[in-house]
């Protein structure tokens, strides 16, 4: 990336993670059920945290920025870029806010954005996609407010506690993408 900071002026900016991110706060966003709700990611330790790190940076498969909040410089959340999948020029795109207090802000919504810039003007992605259950309704809404758009359902693809729920894929393109 570019130099260290990545935003649009908007209430967030994103940098790399760095290991000194991966604190005793980090750590137990991972072990809260309401952030981990949706997620795989789930009790992971500092150790796993920083190896998984330093695989992504080593394999260029995947990168993992922190998102901060602009008023403070608070890291209250991650965004990865990856698996990047380069024959065919496409990645995910994964978000989490792990600070609680930082919900429903536009936090999420305006990270996403500046990840969709980095992936497609830095990475030369040209597709980015997400898969978000569809009881998560503050990501989907997120990623769409963001400029994706629902691409297919899976009926059923995840089971809980109180039912199962649907697996949404949302996508965008790059628009200056040329084949």
């Amino acid at each position: 990336m570019s130099g260290e900071r990545r935003d649009l002026g908007g209430p967030v900016y994103l940098r790399h993670l760095h290991e000194d991110d991966i604190d005793p706060r980090y750590v137990a966003w991972f072990a809260d059920p309401e952030v981990t709700r949706f997620l795989d990611a789930r009790n992971i330790t500092r150790e796993e945290s920083i190896a998984y790190l330093r695989a992504g940076r080593t394999s260029g498969r995947y990168f993992m920025h922190a998102i901060c909040r602009a008023d403070d410089e608070r890291h209250i959340g991650n965004l990865k870029i990856g698996p990047i999948h380069p024959r065919h020029r496409t990645s995910d795109l994964v978000t989490v806010i792990g600070d609680r207090a930082s919900w429903g802000r536009g936090f999420a919504r305006e990270a996403i954005r500046i990840g969709v810039q980095i992936a497609f003007g830095e990475h030369n992605i040209r597709k980015m996609s997400a898969s978000i259950d569809s009881a998560n309704i503050a990501s989907l809404k997120a990623y769409q407010a963001a400029g994706f758009f629902i691409e297919a359902t899976l009926q059923d693809q995840f089971i809980f506690y109180d039912g199962t729920t649907d697996k949404v894929f949302v996508s965008c393109f790059n628009p200056d993408y040329r084949t």
